[in-house]
């Protein structure tokens, strides 16, 4: 019979296996009525039969959550040294993750204390280095590999193999490992790639689902690795994300540095250099024709496809999605060794348009789309090969612009490029390093992490230094930043590798950025409601469910939110997704399911909004806990 009068009670903790990389924000254009939040008391619960899906139901009211409506605390930016690791160099970036089950739960979750990467003991151009992998609370270090894996080059952290803990991917000058996250243990190492790294190891791996079959690659230059068994998928024929020495007197390219990115919303990964990009097997997309470079993609026109930004050598250039030059080569030259370093993207001035940041030699440059500057700050780097990366630490909208060059680490307002914080415990001779953001230590509050480059042997300052701020009010963040093309949406915050993969600028629009923040007083919260669950044809095999989505935010949420369903804490059996934009203060339709009653029977139905058929939400909200509901009964019986 229809259990139409049964209530649905709220589950206390969320299903094991939905995890956050949520996002924030809305592109949709609203509806005429769609003008802000309005919080109305709930809509009485309609009249549904689930097994008649026909149904033509109205959406309706719904509360706002307001223990989420906060009065803004915005931070300060008063940097302080929490603690110091090691005497040898190290250029970076680190790598921060949830690798180690430090609580003892049996799995990694969420109050794991995060682990940072950095190599010791190597030689620059030669590698040599150890990995070690220190506990983000200053506590010690987790593990330490003997065998050498690197040292100018950098670390990707993600699960390769789906068995929800993260591997540990390793680069020099010819050879990619991945590494076992918990004990450093190796799983496999790739060699005879010295043709897509950088001769001196300044190579920089990523880790990303291309091709969306659940298992995840890893990509070095214009090679592609096969993630569970490191076997060569493909190697593309032209760029590898190299930029060429210009005015430093040295011949050949800097750097590898290729980013994988679906740039056109079709569900496929492009692996995108300077001037080409490849499928999962190295075919061509596209080729330019043009020079080779250091890459990075948002969405700057609002057509919603990625546009890419170049710095090759000494040119900065703009391309559309198929590779075409729409703007520049603009020239930075002029100096005696002269180099651009990899940009990042992000809204730096509040007008809802990303802008670009680099480093030129001497001087740190933003810029909008299309060539003009926006401002200028100085910097000491003569080469100006390291890059920034960006935060809102004061939540004021405006992200902050960090950079650490070979005499200081500098600290300059996005907006204007004001400098706000300077401090000299730092030497480098700059390679292609940035700093990181994120929760090292599970306090609730981002850090800074720094690696120190010093010679390339030893260093005043140590290999590494986690700053926090004086008066603690620097902002939550996520505990891991995975990778040099780091951009939010690339990876789970447990360290699972979204498939398919999620382009970013949906939702945040940066890259090389760790600000997942909304604007300030804007939240995101989704709840879900079952309306009814009809049992009239289990002897038939067939259990139908009805309910909505429920926007108690206040700002509106995009189309496309998923809603899943499960047999109790079993695994997801199916996935509806909303069709339209649910505006603040309303529901979604109602989203109809029919499942296989031998499935479900003698378990309670739970509903999670916002939770695909992986575990992964798409929306970044304010309270992760209050997005399942379970049925009041067992069904099928």
């Amino acid at each position: 019979m229809s259990a139409s009068m049964l209530r649905p009670i709220l589950l206390a903790a969320a299903v094991a296996g939905c995890s956050e990389y949520k996002l924030s924000g809305s592109t949709d254009a609203g509806s005429a009525d769609d003008t802000g939040p309005v919080d109305r008391p709930d809509t009485d619960p309609p009249e549904v039969n689930a097994c008649d899906e026909a149904e033509d139901i109205d959406p309706g009211h719904c509360s706002l959550n307001v223990e989420c409506d906060v009065e803004l605390s915005s931070g300060t930016f008063t940097p302080v040294i929490e603690w110091n690791f090691g005497s040898q160099s190290f250029c970076g970036p680190p790598a921060v993750g949830q690798l180690v089950d430090t609580n003892g739960s049996g799995s990694i979750d969420s109050d794991d204390i995060p682990i940072i990467l950095v190599y010791q003991g190597g030689i620059p151009g030669l590698g040599g280095g150890r990995v070690v992998a220190l506990y983000g609370d200053n506590s010690g270090i987790a593990w330490e590999t003997s065998t050498s894996y690197g040292q100018d080059g950098g670390f990707a952290i993600g699960d390769l193999n789906g068995d929800g803990w993260p591997e540990v991917v390793t680069a020099d000058t010819s050879r990619v490992c991945a590494l076992n996250g918990r004990n450093g243990s190796e799983r496999w190492c790739a060699g005879g790639l010295a043709s897509s790294m950088d001769p001196m190891g300044y190579s920089y791996p990523s880790i990303a689902d291309m091709d969306g079959d659940g298992f995840p690659e890893v990509t070095i230059g214009n090679a592609i690795l096969d993630g569970i068994s490191g076997t060569l998928r493909g190697r593309g024929a032209f760029g590898m994300g190299a930029a060429p020495y210009e005015g430093t007197g040295a011949s050949g390219n800097y750097g590898a540095m290729s980013v994988p990115v679906d740039l056109d919303g079709d569900g496929e990964l492009e692996l995108v250099t300077g001037n080409a990009a490849y499928t999962v097997d190295g075919t061509l997309i596209w080729a330019n024709g043009g020079r080779d470079g250091l890459v990075a993609v948002a969405d700057f026109d609002g057509d919603g496809e990625g546009e890419i930004v170049k710095t090759s050598g000494v040119y900065l250039s703009g391309m559309e999605t198929d590779g075409s030059e729409v703007w520049g080569p603009i020239f930075f030259g002029g100096g005696t060794n002269t180099n651009l370093g990899a940009p990042a993207i992000d809204d730096l001035d509040g007008d809802g348009v990303p802008e670009l940041v680099f480093a030129a030699q001497n001087q740190l440059v933003a810029m909008e789309w299309g060539g003009s500057e926006l401002w200028r700050a100085p910097i000491s780097d003569s080469t100006g090969a390291a890059g920034p990366v960006l935060f809102d630490f004061e939540l004021d909208g405006y992200p902050e612009v960090l950079y650490a060059d070979e005499g200081s680490i500098r600290f300059f307002s996005g907006l204007d490029g004001t400098l706000k914080y300077t401090s000299s415990a730092h030497s480098s001779y700059t390679i292609l390093e940035t700093p990181v953001v994120a929760d090292v230590d599970g306090d609730d509050q981002v850090e800074i992490v720094l690696g120190h480059c010093g010679d390339g042997f030893t260093t005043s300052f140590g290999a590494l230094t986690v700053y926090g701020d004086a008066a603690e009010s620097w902002p939550p963040g996520r505990k891991i930043w995975n990778q040099h093309a780091y951009s939010i949406t690339n990876v789970d915050a447990l360290g699972g590798i979204p498939s398919p993969g999620v382009s970013n600028w949906p939702e945040f629009n940066s890259f090389r950025s760790g600000d997942v923040g909304a604007p300030p007083n804007e939240y995101n919260d989704l709840m879900v409601e079952i309306l009814d669950v009809c049992e009239d044809e289990c002897s038939e095999g067939k259990v139908y469910v009805a309910a909505w989505i429920k926007n108690t935010g206040n700002t509106p949420v995009r189309k496309g939110i998923p809603l899943s369903i499960r047999a109790g804490d079993g695994p997801v059996l199916a996935v509806e997704s909303t069709t339209e934009r649910i505006p603040s203060g309303r529901t979604s339709e109602v989203l109809y399911f029919e499942l296989d009653a031998d499935e479900i029977a003698g378990e309670q139905p739970v509903l999670t909004a916002d939770e695909n058929n992986l575990g992964i939400g798409i929306i970044f909200e304010c309270d992760e806990l209050n997005n399942i509901e379970a049925w009041s009964d067992t069904v099928c019986d």
